[in-house]
């Protein structure tokens, strides 16, 4: 039937087309890691707020949930004692160096491996790509030389 430029439709919905539509429950571990791990007092004022929020088939028990349990813990500072923490007093005082283990996929110029450079003192990093493990030596007087010649100062130590 035909009402100006809009076509009306008769239709029939049966029991599958409300089935579609109804929401199923789902046990209050799974909504609530769905969720983002929120507490069930933040997931009540949810369901206030918001539409088409899961709803939960059971009360949440007093099992606490692994995942947050563990983003509660804390680690523990190292305990250092002053005179064996070592500070850079200015840049390259303290170079702290590390070589990366094979990459499992080649670079376009066939490197595996990479070596950074990285200064205690400032947030300058350094890395070099290389395609042999036995290429660091060179690669640290590569860096050497070029922060000698960018800073006009030599590096003190490596770690």
């Amino acid at each position: 039937m035909r009402c100006g430029n809009v076509y009306k439709l008769k239709t029939v919905g049966g029991e599958v087309c409300h089935a579609a539509t109804t929401s199923r429950k789902e046990p209050w571990a799974v909504v609530h890691a769905r969720l983002g791990h929120i507490p069930y007092k933040r997931y009540e004022l949810l369901l206030t707020m918001a539409d088409r929020v899961p709803r939960i088939a059971d009360a949440p028990s007093d099992h606490v949930c692994a995942g947050c349990c563990m983003g509660k813990m804390r680690e523990d500072n190292f305990s250092r004692s002053p005179e064996k923490t070592v500070k850079s007093a200015g840049v390259l005082d303290l170079i702290h160096s590390d070589v990366m283990n094979p990459m499992q996929t080649k670079t376009p110029g066939g490197c595996t491996y990479a070596v950074t450079f990285i200064d205690d003192f400032s947030p300058h990093v350094t890395v070099y790509f290389m395609k042999k493990k036995s290429e660091v030596l060179e690669k640290f007087k590569m860096f050497k030389a070029d922060m000698a010649n960018a800073t006009g100062r030599k590096n003190k130590r490596i770690r």
